[in-house]
């Protein structure tokens, strides 16, 4: 009798840590997914793919079979769709935009970089009704963000811009 205890105990155990397994498995393919989803997304806009781009610009994934996963797009440091709570790179982010603007002519109106975060939202793991989500954050061509070919001119001047449209 003690021993089908103790082989009951021993079960119960061995299924709990399985459970839990099976619920980081799916959250590790959920999150997977979403990162996957969510650069794709950033390299449409470094190739300047999505006309009229504008802080907190929303979509879905359902062109990828993905309708579940959605996101939003915040441009700038001083968007409200940044990435909330400090964050020790914003430091290095800011430093970084200071040294790419007091390299270019003060003539200029926009740094040669943007900003850009991407939070992506899909389906909870623990509960179906909830949703989790996953932000990148990265540095774009302000040219590509902003469909500025002008400001590719200038950057660029050996490279045709109507190729690249």
């Amino acid at each position: 009798m003690a021993s089908v205890a103790l082989l009951a105990i021993i079960f119960t155990f061995v299924m709990q840590a399985r459970a839990g397994a099976l619920d980081k498995a799916a959250n590790a393919r959920l999150v997977s997914i979403a990162s996957r989803l969510g650069l794709t997304q950033l390299r449409r806009i470094e190739a300047g793919m999505i006309p009229d781009l504008y802080d907190g610009y929303e979509g879905d994934f359902s062109e990828e079979g993905q309708g579940q996963f959605t996101y939003v797009i915040g441009l700038g440091d001083g968007s409200q769709f940044a990435a909330g709570g400090e964050d020790p790179t914003e430091e290095v982010w800011r430093r970084f935009l200071s040294n790419a603007e007091d390299e270019r002519d003060e003539d200029s109106m926009q740094p040669e970089f943007e900003r850009v975060f991407l939070t992506i939202t899909y389906p909870s793991v623990r509960d179906g009704e909830e949703f989790d989500s996953l932000t990148l954050e990265t540095l774009i061509d302000t040219w590509a963000v902003y469909q500025d070919f002008e400001l590719y001119r200038a950057l660029w001047p050996d490279l045709d811009a109507e190729e690249l449209q």
